[in-house]
Order: structure tokens, then sequence, then C-alpha cells
């Protein structure tokens, strides 16, 4: 998730500084703009520009590797569009984390940094954040179906519905975020005070521009961020459901084997099979992958294979879900604070955890190359096969 809402269309706000406090009895604010200045230092100008920048370089190699590892199954369409919106919001983060330096806005700069980003790179940045998250509840969704439907899911769902579907979430979430653009723009004749002369700016525009921009926040701010957090949440409690029944019902089969052999042994019988018609081939039947711990020839509705991708869609839901709960908070403040604005009491608050909200984003954006790494041998293989990458691979003796 990313922070869509340091709403500066919200009112007039004075170029190059922060608007004025203005501070009761009743509404204290809660942190000092010194602190507020430290947060933004740490979390936004070091930290999430240094993740975001990482993530820019594991998002292009992901995509490489999926690329060459083809798209024959839906799960590395969904991924290879996932790491997309992963490269593009993170792309256009490190330019915020920029846009949101200190040095840099007060600096002698033709323009306002903080309205110019805002705009050019906050907003795409809000869409792209979307569309991870879209994407992920997606994925999430496809393995549930994958579980609850298993002999239909291939023919419901195919590699065409999959990218149509793709299609759909990146429109749909960019068609959320245009309509923003119809109330601000940038403008030069905006004047500086501070320093004396005209730059460009945030200008805002439009006959309706408080309704267009009211339902476009509750689009991108309410709607989209809650509902798809909601389902990547309800899918993984699902998954993990699932993983667990199949982990007891391994115990179950593995204790049951060693039951059997124990009683082939004290009849004497050869443990590879029992006369009994309900016992036969014994070792065949319950013989287990080195890699899984499942039963080769097992029956269950899930392959080894399906199974190692459920895992996979478990970590990097659960990635989503930790580094999501920040930004839920903080919209949910805004929900119940007025103050909680930019141009609110509450204003150093809200940017520092707006700061803090941002380093979450990065860290989600830019982690999953690892996750595929550790989880998927498939991946591994692959990714060893890249030039810069050859001199990684372990060398078997």
């Amino acid at each position: 998730m990313s922070v869509s809402q340091i709403d500066l269309t919200s009112t007039q706000v004075p170029m190059s500084t922060k608007p004025p406090q203005t501070t009761t009895t009743s509404s204290q604010p809660l942190m000092s703009k010194q602190v507020e200045m430290l947060f933004t230092v740490v979390n936004v100008v070091v930290l999430s520009e240094l993740v975001s920048l990482l993530g820019i370089f594991t998002n292009a190699v992901t995509m490489a590797v999926l690329y060459r590892q083809g798209f024959k199954r839906t799960i590395n369409i969904s991924l290879m569009a996932m790491a997309l919106s992963d490269f593009l919001s993170l792309v256009s983060l490190a330019c915020l984390c920029v846009g949101n330096n200190p040095w840099l806005i007060d600096s002698n700069v033709p323009f306002d940094p903080i309205g110019v980003f805002y705009l050019t790179t906050g907003w795409p940045n809000t869409a792209f954040a979307r569309v991870t998250g879209w994407i992920t509840a997606f994925i999430a969704v496809e393995r549930c179906l994958c579980v609850a439907l298993p002999l239909k899911i291939h023919s419901l769902l195919t590699r065409g519905r999959c990218l149509f579907v793709i299609i759909a979430i990146y429109l749909g979430v960019i068609a959320g975020v245009v309509p923003i653009y119809f109330t601000a723009a940038l403008d030069y004749s905006k004047f500086d005070a501070a320093k004396n002369r005209s730059i460009v700016g945030l200008s805002l525009i439009g006959i309706n521009r408080d309704q267009i921009k009211a339902v476009a926040l509750g689009i991108n701010n309410v709607f989209s961020p809650f509902t798809s957090f909601g389902l990547i949440i309800i899918c993984t409690a699902l998954l993990v459901a699932k993983l667990n029944s199949k982990a007891k019902w391994r115990r179950s089969v593995t204790r049951d084997a060693k039951i059997i052999k124990k009683a082939a042994r004290k009849e004497k019988i050869s443990p590879s099979f029992v006369v009994d018609k309900q016992i036969v081939l014994v070792e065949e039947e319950y013989q287990t992958d080195p890699e899984t711990g499942s039963p080769e020839k097992s029956k269950d509705a899930s392959s080894a294979k399906d199974t190692k991708v459920i895992k996979l869609v478990v970590a990097i839901s659960s990635i989503y879900i930790v580094s999501s709960i920040p930004a839920v908070i903080h919209y949910m403040w805004m929900i119940l604070d007025s103050q909680y604005t930019v141009v609110g009491r509450q204003s150093s608050v809200h940017l520092a955890v707006a700061g803090v909200t941002f380093l979450f984003q990065a860290t989600n954006s830019s982690v999953s190359l690892f996750v595929y790494l550790y989880m998927s041998t498939s991946f591994q293989e692959v990714f060893y096969t890249l030039v810069i990458f050859k001199s990684c691979q372990r060398r078997t003796p």
C-alpha cells in the first residue's frame, strides 16, 4: 500500500513550506516538527530510497527469470504482472522520496517539490501499489479455487482468462486514479513568498473538484485497499488451514505406514506388501517425495507441485499483510480523526506515519525475488542461468 492521501489538493498550501499549525488546548499535536523531520529523513530520504532502488533491481531480475520460465502456468502470468506493478511502484516511490527531501524543499529550485512530485509520482505510485494489492488478492483467490475445485480449475481459469483479469485490474485501478488529474494541475504562475518569485507548483482546477476528489479518495484510500486486504486475509487463512490439514494427513499416513510395516514383520511378511486386501504395496503407496514430504502416488486433490505453489502464495500474501498494517492504520486514522491530515493539527504525525508506510511498501515490493529463490527450485535453476548470477551458483562436489 502507498500513501495517496498526503492530500495537497484539499486546500491551498504555501509553496515550499508546510502550513502553519494552530494549537488548542483541546487538541495538541502529538509530534513536534523536529521529530517529524527526523522521521522523514530516516524513513523516507534514506531507508525508503535505498530499499526502493534495491527493489527496482530485484524486480527487474524477477521479470527476467519469469520471462525465461515461460507462461504455460497461470501463476507465472500473475507473478509477472505483480513484478511489473512492483517495479513501477518502486520507480515512482524512489522519485517521490526525492520530492519529500527537506533539503530539496528548502533549496532554490524553480518548482515546489512537494506539489510537483505529488502529482507526477505520488498518484502513479498509489495506482501501482493498488495494482499489486489486487493481483496479490487474485493470486490468493486463484489458489483457493484450486483447492476447492481441483478438477475444474484448469478449464475455468485458462491463461487467456487470467491475462484478461490482470489487464482488467490494471485498467480498473488506473481509471480510479485518473479523476484526480481533473482536480489539480501544475502551473508556473504560483508565487512563492519565501523565494520571492513565481515557480512551478500545484494549482486547483475544475468546478466540481471537491466532489471528484472525494470519490477518487474514497475509491483509492478506502474501497480498494481495504477490499483487497480483506480478500488476501481470508484466502490466506483458508490456504494455511489447507496446508495444516495436509500436514496432519501426511503425519497420519506416515504413522499408519509404520504400524503396517511393524505388523508385516511380526507376521514375517515382506514389508513391501501385505496379503490383506486392504494393504497392497505398502512401501510404494506410502513412499514420500524427498522435497515436499507428501506421498508421490497420493490421490489427494493437490499435487506436490501445487502444494509448493500454495506455500509460495501463502508466503507472498503473509508478507503483504504484514507490510500493509501501517497503511491500514494510517487510512483508518484519517477516517476517524479530521485533524489527521497534512494541513490539520496532527500533520506532523500524519507525515511521519506516511514515511513509515513508504518504507513498508518498498520492503513488500522488494523481497519477492528472495522468496522465490528460497521456495522455488525451478526459479533457482533459471535464476542461475542469468549471466550476472552464474558465478553465484552453488557447486556440488
